[in-house]
């Protein structure tokens, strides 16, 4: 296993596994649980972290991780999904619709 992500925010850790998880990659949430001992161990120790099982996948989940915490565009543009159609806001990483990844978010992984 390979560390993939540390962060205090557990919520998005969590949604950071899921994303992962419905690539293919197989995750692990470890020290979740390490977030009630901020205070008496130095905050950053208690981090929850997500790991990757398999190592060789840990690259792209790097950049999968990379594309999701990357800021959206400047770009207001909405953009029409390519295998639904349907038109979501330019600040959606994915078809509201289908759930298809947007043209920005397959560019950058």
């Amino acid at each position: 296993m390979k560390l993939a992500y540390t962060t205090q925010d557990l919520a998005m850790l969590t949604h950071l596994k899921n994303v992962l998880e419905e690539q293919g990659i197989e995750c692990v949430l470890r020290g979740q649980h390490l977030l009630g001992g901020v205070g008496e161990l130095p905050p950053i120790e208690c981090w929850p972290e997500l790991w990757v099982v398999d190592e060789e996948r840990q690259p792209e989940a790097l950049s999968h991780i990379k594309a999701l915490l990357s800021p959206a565009g400047t770009d207001d543009n909405p953009w029409a999904c390519g295998e639904c159609g349907e038109e979501s806001p330019a600040t959606f990483s994915e078809c509201w619709h289908c759930g298809t990844a947007s043209p920005a978010l397959r560019a950058a992984c």
